[in-house]
């Protein structure tokens, strides 16, 4: 009898929702190429493995094109930077969109060191484009795309430039412009959908959905409008 009980225990602690719900972001962004440098700053300092660690989280991700900015930050600086790129609670295009509120201070997994820095202001537009900005810097890191996503334990987001301290120069596009991007609004695929009895074992693919139309690694090419002013909620 005993063997059968403890078979069954085992069973159980397997099959709870903490073993489902656990994750490897390293492992969810390997066979995206396109993510190569983030990757490694990932791995590099170690902030992989913590955030590995947390029960629910969000990574916000920049492709190798626009990722010198943050590589080539201090290296008292790096480390940070990237923490402050991984948000302490799962959100994906669908859960911000039903927030009560437009803007909002979303804290990241700096604020374990940092409580005053370790925030992002986050702020969705008139025009319903969503943006976010570290503390004392304007919200310009537009959210692009789902890149994979288990809800509601990890989602990999890109944003549309890295979110670098106030103190350090942003890495805005040229005067005039914001940065690429049109005024379709960014949904993930139905899969990212909340829906508390849903626990996905697969990531979800790059995903970006228009006016009624679901395609793959597109962005508009016009410009983004200006964010919304951002206060706290």
């Amino acid at each position: 009898m005993a063997p059968k009980i403890l078979v069954i225990l085992v069973f159980l602690a397997v099959a709870s929702p903490a073993a489902l719900a656990a994750f490897d972001v390293i492992e969810m962004l390997a066979d995206k190429p396109t993510y190569s440098t983030f990757l490694k700053l990932l791995q590099d300092t170690k902030v992989a493995g913590e955030a590995n660690q947390l029960r629910s989280a969000t990574l916000l991700v920049v492709p190798d094109k626009l990722a010198k900015p943050l590589a080539s930050l201090p290296a008292d600086k790096v480390r940070p930077a990237v923490e402050n790129h991984v948000l302490l609670s799962y959100f994906d295009p669908i859960k911000l969109d039903e927030m009560k509120t437009r803007t909002a201070i979303l804290p990241t997994l700096l604020s374990v060191t940092d409580k005053k820095l370790g925030v992002l202001n986050y702020t969705r537009a008139d025009d319903e484009q969503m943006y976010f900005g570290a503390p004392g810097a304007p919200c310009l890191a537009k959210l692009v795309k789902v890149v994979a996503a288990r809800p509601y334990s990890v989602s990999i987001m890109e944003i549309s430039e890295p979110i670098l301290p106030a103190a350090l120069p942003s890495p805005v596009a040229a005067p005039g412009r914001r940065g690429k991007g049109g005024k379709r609004k960014i949904k993930p695929s139905a899969a990212t959908h909340e829906d508390s009895n849903m626990i996905p074992r697969k990531p979800v693919e790059a995903v970006v959905v228009g006016k009624g139309k679901v395609a793959k690694d597109t962005v508009s090419e016009s410009p983004a409008p200006s964010p919304a002013p951002v206060s706290a909620p």
